[in-house]
This record gives structure tokens, sequence and C-alpha cells, in this order.
């Protein structure tokens, strides 16, 4: 028995929490106006000098103030489902169904009051008098201005949230749908140049070979296809994912490919973009190597500078991405709007060439993984 009470409180929060929140905020508003109706009324009793009040007309005033409360929830539940979208319509209706809702709490006080105290026998000819049921309707009537007023200004406000939420989310579904079409736009690039490779890698029967770059490029593509577009991953395995993709690229170019790493250890668990780097290093393949008969070196690198991570991808080839237009490409182009998308203005690419070869360079906001997800 001694848990009773906490029992009890728990499970009225825990009936509250199931509530929306619209609900949620017409209960507390309402409870507050009635509250307000109550004190004032209480002072109003007080203000003749009679400092004395009978314990049956603080009852009374209880009971009477709940019953206010249940039929401003009841008119709630009448217009839960009328249109909110024209509050100064909802707050007629409301208003409607107040005048009507106050003459029965008017009546219905008359009664409680009468059960409760003995004012009515010590003056019997007020009762359900003209005068008397117009000086108490008034008093409850401009209670109920008040809750209508509050009450309309709340579901005008809960719309507008329902709105920006709405918003947000068509934007959010936007942004996502973009990204993945953008990421998609990577993918098939890479897999025609890939299943080429491997097609000739079997007529020329060179079995060992080909079984390597399947290997590869089935943890690539488990790489890949487990990332939704917006989501960061650590450079460590960015970094993984892309010595995959370059093994199966080796295979085509054979040993006119060099690569160099230059990533310090305290830069690997750093949030970047899902295959961020892949356009950058398939340009450098393109145009870099693929425009070049001598061996190229492609040189991937990253540095923390403050607060802002700078990743690179160099490549010594010749001066074919100067043909590729201002665009640099689609894998570019697609790479500046990932990161428009996901950071704003805060992320940059820069693309520009070297004395000999080409050069990229991405900067996004620093951000380290506190948890590092357990291996698959």
């Amino acid at each position: 028995m001694t848990h009773s009470r906490p029992e009890a409180i728990q499970a009225v929060r825990s009936g509250l929490r199931r509530l929306d929140p619209l609900d949620r905020t017409v209960l507390a508003l309402t409870l507050a106006v009635w509250a307000m109706h109550y004190v004032m009324r209480t002072m109003l009793s007080l203000m003749p000098g009679d400092s004395m009040m009978e314990p049956g007309t603080l009852t009374a005033r209880t009971v009477v103030s709940l019953f206010g409360v249940a039929v401003c929830l009841a008119i709630h539940a009448a217009l839960k489902k009328a249109d909110s979208n024209r509050p100064w319509r909802l707050l007629g209706y409301a208003l409607a169904l107040s005048l009507p809702a106050a003459m029965l709490v008017t009546w219905s006080g008359e009664y409680v009051f009468r059960y409760f105290t003995n004012y009515y026998e010590m003056y019997p000819d007020r009762w359900m008098t003209r005068w008397e049921l117009g000086e108490t309707y008034k008093a409850y009537q401009w209670n109920f201005f008040a809750w209508c007023a509050l009450y309309a200004a709340a579901r005008n406000n809960a719309e507008m949230r329902r709105r920006e939420q709405q918003l947000a989310d068509a934007t959010n579904a936007a942004q996502q749908a973009q990204l993945l079409a953008l990421r998609l736009q990577v993918n098939p690039h890479f897999l025609f140049n890939t299943l080429n490779t491997l097609a000739g890698l079997i007529v020329l029967g060179r079995a060992g070979e080909s079984e390597k770059m399947v290997l590869s490029l089935s943890r690539f593509l488990r790489y890949t296809l487990a990332r939704t577009p917006s989501q960061l991953t650590t450079l460590a395995d960015e970094v993984g994912m892309l010595r995959q993709y370059l093994e199966i690229e080796a295979a085509r170019f054979s040993d006119r490919l060099k690569v160099t790493w230059d990533i310090p250890q305290d830069c690997l668990a750093a949030m970047v973009p899902s295959l961020i780097l892949l356009p950058l290093v398939e340009n450098a393949l393109k145009y870099g190597l693929g425009g070049s008969d001598r061996p190229v070196e492609i040189a991937i690198g990253a540095r923390r500078d403050a607060d802002r991570l700078f990743l690179s991808v160099a490549d010594d080839g010749g001066s074919a991405h100067g043909n590729a237009g201002s665009g640099l490409g689609i894998g570019l182009s697609n790479a500046r709007q990932r990161l428009a998308a996901l950071y704003g203005d805060d992320a940059a690419l820069d693309s520009g060439p070297l004395d000999h070869g080409w050069r990229s360079v991405i900067q996004v906001p620093w951000q380290e993984e506190l948890a590092l997800e357990p291996a698959a």
C-alpha cells in the first residue's frame, strides 16, 4: 500500500505521454484557464472582508471547475477534425459551441452549489432566478471566451509546426533522392570498366588475376551498397574502399599505375562522406593515366588544419584534364553537388592543373568518430 501513490502518479504520467502534443497542450491550457477562474472567484468572494470560506463552497467551486474542464475538452474533441488552416473560422466554431457550454455549466453549477452549500437555504428567492443565472452565466462565458482564444492560437501553432515538419521531411527526402542519384551515376561507370577488364582477363586465361579481381569487386560492392548516400564514414574505411578499387584498376593499367598514400594516423578517425574520394581517383585514372603513355603516379593525401580536414588526390599525368571542360567531368560535378547537399557552404572542392598533372582538394569540417562500430 505504501507504493500506491507513486504508482498512481506514474500511471498519470504514462497516460499523458501517450497523448499527442496537441492534446497535451489543450489539456494544459484548459487546466490553467479554469485554475485561474477558480482563484479569481475565490478571491472575489473574500473581498467584502469575510476571511472565512466554507469548505462546501470550495468543494462546489472545485466540482464546477472540473466540470468546466471536461466541457472544454469535449469541445476540443468535437473540433479536433475541423480544418485548422483557417484559425478565424476555428475560433468562430469554438465560440459558437461555448455559448451552450456556458449555459450548461451555469445550470449544473446551480445544482452543485445547492447540494454542497446552504446558500439557497439562506436565500431561497435567488434559486434559478433570471438575475442569478445571468450573472453566473456572464462569469462563465468570459472564461469560455478566454479559453476559445487560447485554443484557436494553440491549434494554429500546432498546424504551423506540423507544416514546418512536413517541409523539413520533404526537404530531407529530396536531398536523399539527390544524393542517391548522384552516387548511382558513379557506380555504373566503374562497373562497366571493371566488367570489361574482367572479361578480357577471362579470355586471356588469366584465372588467378580474374579471381583476385572478382574478390576485390565483391568487397568493394559490399562497402558501397551498405552505405546510404548521406552517411558519413571514417577516413580509414574510405581508404580501405579505395585500396580495393585501385587493386581492380591496377589490373587494367598493369605496371603503369603507381599509388602513394600520405594519410597521417590521426586523420583516419575523421568522418567523411562515403565514396567522396572515388570520383577524384576516377578522374585521375581517366584523364591522368588514360591521357598519357608513360607510368603515372597518383598521390592520395589528408591533413588536418584546425577544425578543417583537407583531402587531396593528385596525379602527374598529361594535360587531358584540361579537355574535360569547366565542369571537370561528371564525377567532380557530382562530388561538388554531394558536398553542397551535405554541408552547404561549409565544404568545398577545388580542382586545377599542376606543372605536371592535376590536383583536386576537398575540404570539409573536421568531425571525429566517437565510437567505432564493431566490424562485421
